[in-house]
């Protein structure tokens, strides 16, 4: 079979004959007998002589492919794919052949290694019910069957010892490409027996540890480490108490990644740089590239012909609005706005084209584009002889008119069409459309908007301070001087933005997030006139108390907005709809409906009732103003695009901005000492060998890597499995080893607790849908594509193992998806939490857990805080496992505030006046943080602990806090931006360093699996010593509810 497979390939057209080495081969792994390496390439799984030389496919399918391991006797490959949407465990023929999946369930199950005796495959899977919702590993029989889990807590890259009964494996929530990176949220090795018990931690270094191999006769581990710096290399460590780690590699460029040693341990394999490498273990030898060279041919088309009928990324319209300019995947076209249009291609480069903006003469228009490496500039004007217009012209020149390291933005013509107008850094700049005579207008940086007054005289724009605040200015078009410097016509410390004016320049109308909610609001730019006095000239600007002159339009919370050319009505964007306001705050109404998703709303300066929008999916809109019946009166301004886009250059594109967007945007203009030009140059030649996008993101992410930052990653569109694997609503004991699945609980409010049902800890699921379970059947298969349907459960005790015994009964459940399931199961979480807390505390202390610190996880600790705990008379406040937020200071204002005033009732309960949301808690408090306490989880308790307000205890949060935006790329996927740093007052930077705690508790994966808390029991066992010796200060709420008249 592999032969006819090679001949084949040599007579495919066009193929690429190997003649230059392949790049970016990926998680490699090597036979027994060390002779034979495979590894993953463009998606598939290759095999290659471990000397080097011409690789052969072993798998062959358009999926991703990847992680492939040997077997101990040799005879098979295991190796995940996501053939089925999520990744599951295969196996094929060491020599190729068809595979055999071994696993259904919908999480991702990844491939780790083998049972020493070739009998099952070891995983990694998230597949387990509860919160924190770990990875655990499992093992699976090469027949199929019900996985086994063999660890309890957490655990991922596992390595079984030679003799079956340990497992070395990683624990944490380590990034596999961050390098660099010290503190509490690495990865660590730990070695526990094969049942889950017994666990040790192995490492203790506070950088990246991962691949743990067991040597020959397993008396050490080799694992990968950046114990001797950056970069990691491989070190080993015996398997014993006050081992130290030994270097193995020498690498002092590119790190080692992915390692993996082969069955009798006499040779490792792994990637490093762009290339794999071998190495002996027997003489100590040292690593050699294995060069490999394949003769492949494209798994899909490179160019795909696609045709758009949305996905419109923006558009403007021409001073009469009858032709528009829009982007599509990067490229701008022309169209007229009525009648059949057909789209006319002004741009066709690989780059992204947008921005585009319309000369006031409709002869030109300007763009910004990255086709150069930076965000320059461009003019686009007529090129075509027959059609010297630009309005008609089929051929189009393009002029890039700026060269400047900063990027610019924003583009604008001046109203006289003389000058482009733009932004540059934060800046505002104006030039000649030649380039020429460039100027810089206002010199504050920070700048992220403005607007053009109608008479071109003034300029409006929105400046940003270091608090997040923005306040509009005003300034004249030339630009302030020290006589007329820009006035600040807002005045109010919140943020200020999206300024538009009325077509008679006598009204601004803007969004404010007044009150904590971006709100709709209206400037008047004179004051009202008086009885027989004259009116200002049309344009003119009284700024006497021009801050004073603002009205709310409506209460409703405001995204994007824009006043009608009268001034008269506003369009805005509520939710996810479009309405339009009086601007006298009066009649709202609704004009879409179903989602629309308005963004870029505009209205027409010809037709005053008629509003154009872009919808959520890239549609070009219209709605009447005027409309009385929601949805009715939306129309479209449709176009059809056929494009031609080749995936390669799709990619470098996609490269090129992701490592654009932070040489523009990174906070630390430093790059936290990454070359950051040197890192470019070193990944980019790998973007053609990783055209699939999963290798391409891992490409993507170890270019991030170099950063040794938090808030990196792009983000493809997300597929959903074929088939989902829901939920029945039950957890299971997993120790139990007879027929059926023993019921250890029963999950509150899931699918399973239903009246009627009855369902029992201690009763066993015999059967599904009429199937019975047993270790040769995967539940999961049982139940994909399952979720709210009902299926048929046969349930009975552990006397009744036969079906042919009456006393099972038949119940019907409806199973729900795990995402459904997450909520259910955090509150059991919390619920338990608390429990523990008031037992150990004889009701004495409460607790409350924050998930997030945003609206959502303040709505939660408020109302715990008030319902739950305020007669307590100390409280444990717990962010472990909280991503962040930015609601810190929200959270604080509820702590640490004096008594100053006492409230009491003629009649009634004295105590109601507490359940005021303005009282604060001043009664003792302690703080529980780990090392999943994340960004604004770790502002939180840094400010805890410098107001005083009580001590810290678990483990140091992440170190991983940086203010961060996402945008999109040309590809549709997103990326995020670390745009802002976060430090202490001390001036600590707290994307590098964690906020520690007063008393150091690590949760150890024994007691997790007993359920056993430590750090809760730590908590409440020092708060409750310090309220008894007196060490924290005492409320006065004892005071106010024996205080009598």
């Amino acid at each position: 079979m592999l032969r006819y497979i090679s001949f084949c390939l040599l007579l495919i057209p066009g193929l690429a004959f190997g003649q230059e080495p392949i790049l970016f081969p990926r998680t490699p792994d090597i036979s027994p007998d060390a002779k034979t390496v495979v590894f993953s390439y463009l998606g598939d799984i290759w095999a290659v002589d471990a000397t080097g030389g011409n690789a052969r496919p072993l798998t062959i399918h358009t999926a991703h492919d990847f992680q492939p391991a040997f077997s101990p006797d040799g005879k098979f490959i295991a190796f995940s794919s996501n053939r089925h949407g999520s990744y599951d465990c295969f196996i094929i023929p060491a020599q190729g052949g068809k595979a055999k999946r071994l696993t259904s369930d919908s999480a991702n199950d990844i491939v780790c290694g083998w049972a020493p005796d070739s009998k099952s495959v070891l995983f990694s899977s998230n597949r387990g019910l509860g919160y924190p919702g770990f990875s655990n590993l499992y093992m699976v029989s090469i027949d199929g069957g019900q996985p086994v889990r063999v660890t309890f807590d957490e655990a991922k890259d596992g390595a079984i010892h030679p003799a079956g009964n340990l497992i070395a494996f990683t624990r944490g929530p380590g990034a596999w490409y961050r390098k660099g990176y010290r503190g509490s949220s690495n990865d660590e090795i730990w070695v526990g027996g094969i049942d889950g018990t017994g666990n040790k931690k192995l490492t203790d270094f506070n950088g990246q540890d991962s691949s743990p191999m067991w040597s020959r006769n397993g008396d050490a581990v080799y694992y990968v480490s950046e114990v001797f710096g950056n970069p990691p290399n491989i070190v080993r460590m015996e398997n014993k108490a006050g081992a130290k780690p030994v270097k193995i590699t020498n690498h002092t460029s590119e790190g080692v990644r992915k390692a993996r040693i082969n069955a009798n341990g006499s040779a490792i394999v792994y990637e490093c740089g762009a290339d794999i490498y071998f190495i002996d273990t027997s003489n100590s030898g040292i690593p050699k590239k294995i060069v490999v060279k394949a003769l492949v041919d494209d798994k899909t088309n490179v160019d795909r012909l696609v045709t758009f009928t949305q996905n419109a990324s923006e558009f403007t319209f021409n001073k009469e609005e009858s032709l528009v300019i829009f982007g599509v995947h990067g490229e701008l076209y022309r169209m007229g706005v009525s009648g059949v249009a057909k789209p006319i291609r002004l741009t066709d480069n690989p780059a992204d084209d947008f921005g585009a903006v319309w000369a006031p003469d409709s002869s030109k228009a300007a763009f910004l584009s990255d086709r150069n490496g930076r965000i320059e500039v461009f003019l686009l004007e007529s090129a075509d002889t027959e059609h010297p217009k630009f309005i008609e012209a089929h051929q189009f020149k393009v002029k890039q008119i700026t060269n400047d390291e900063k990027p610019e933005s924003s583009l604008t013509f001046s109203p006289d069409g003389k000058k482009i107008y733009f932004l540059r850094a934060g800046r505002l700049w104006s030039m000649n459309l030649d380039g020429s005579e460039q100027k810089e207008v206002v010199s504050l940086s920070m700048i992220t908007e403005y607007s053009w007054s109608p008479d071109g005289k003034w300029i409006v724009y929105s400046r940003r301070d270091g608090s997040f605040a923005s306040e509009l200015f005003i300034i004249p078009a030339a630009g302030p001087t020290k006589e007329n410097p820009p006035k600040n016509i807002t005045r109010y410390a919140t943020s200020n933005y999206s300024p538009t004016w009325s077509t008679d320049g006598k009204r601004i109308a803007f969004v404010s997030e007044r009150r904590n909610i971006p709100g709709l609001f209206v400037m008047e730019m004179q004051k009202p006139v008086g009885n027989g006095k004259t009116n200002l000239d049309s344009g003119a600007i009284d700024f006497d108390e021009i801050h004073s002159r603002v009205s709310a339009v409506g209460s409703m919370n405001t995204t994007d907005a824009a006043i009608s050319p009268g001034g008269s009505k506003i369009a805005f964007r509520s939710g996810d709809e479009l309405w339009v306001a009086s601007v006298t705050g009066g009649l709202v109404t609704k004009l879409s409906t179903g989602a629309v998703k308005p963004q870029g709303i505009y209205w027409s300066k010809k037709t005053t009732d008629l509003i154009y929008f872009r919808d959520g999916n890239g549609s070009l809109r219209t709605a009447k103003a005027t409309s009385a019946i929601p949805g009715v009166d939306l129309g479209s301004v449709s176009f059809r695009i056929k494009m031609m886009i080749k995936a390669g250059e799709e990619n470098l594109e996609v490269f090129d901005q992701c490592w654009r967007l932070l040489a523009d945007n990174f906070y630390d203009a430093k790059f936290h000492g990454a070359d950051w030009n040197l890192v470019r140059q070193r990944y980019r030649p790998m973007v053609s060998h990783a055209p699939m996008k999963e290798d391409f993101q891992a490409l993507v992410f170890l270019m991030l890597g170099e950063l040794n930052a938090s808030h990196l990653g792009l983000q493809f569109t997300s597929s959903f499995p074929e088939e989902q694997t829901p939920e029945l609503g039950l957890l299971f004991d997993e120790t139990f080893k007879g027929k059926g699945l023993k019921i250890r609980e029963v999950i509150k409010r899931g699918p399973a607790d239903k009246r009627g049902l009855d369902l029992k800890p201690g009763e066993i699921i015999f059967s599904i849908n009429g199937v019975e379970i047993n270790p040769m059947v995967e539940v999961s298969q049982l139940l994909n594509g399952k979720n709210d349907e009902t299926v048929v459960v046969s349930v009975g005790s552990e006397t009744s193992p036969d079906p042919k015994i009456k006393n099972r009964r038949t119940v019907e459940i409806t199973p729900t998806l795990r995402d459904r399931m997450a909520p259910l199961l955090y509150d059991r979480w919390v619920n338990l939490n608390a429990q523990k807390v008031s037992e150990m505390s004889n009701g004495k202390v409460g607790y409350i857990h924050i998930p997030s610190m945003d609206d959502a996880g303040l709505d939660k600790f408020v109302r715990s805080l008030y319902s739950d705990n305020f007669d307590k008379d100390a409280l444990v406040l717990d962010v472990r496992f909280n991503g962040g937020g930015f609601t810190h200071d929200q959270v604080l204002n509820y702590l640490g505030a004096q008594d100053h005033t006492k409230f009491l009732h003629r009649e009634g309960d004295k105590g109601a006046v507490l359940r005021s949301y303005d009282r604060k808690w001043t009664k003792p408090v302690i703080l529980l943080i780990n090392n999943r306490s994340y960004s604004d989880a770790e502002i939180f308790p840094n400010a805890f602990k410098t107001f005083g307000l009580g001590k810290l205890v678990g483990q140091p949060t992440g170190g991983m806090v940086i203010g961060t935006g996402s945008t999109k790329l040309i590809d549709g996927s997103t990326f995020r931006i670390p745009r802002i740093g976060v430090y202490t007052n001390l001036g600590v930077d707290m994307d590098t360093v964690g906020v520690a705690p007063d008393i150091f508790v690590e949760p150890m994966p024994d007691d997790l699996k007993k359920g056993i808390d430590a750090q809760l029991q730590k908590a409440v066992e020092v708060i409750l010593k310090d309220m008894q010796a007196g060490d924290i200060k005492k409320s006065g709420y004892e005071k106010i509810r024996n205080l009598t008249r």
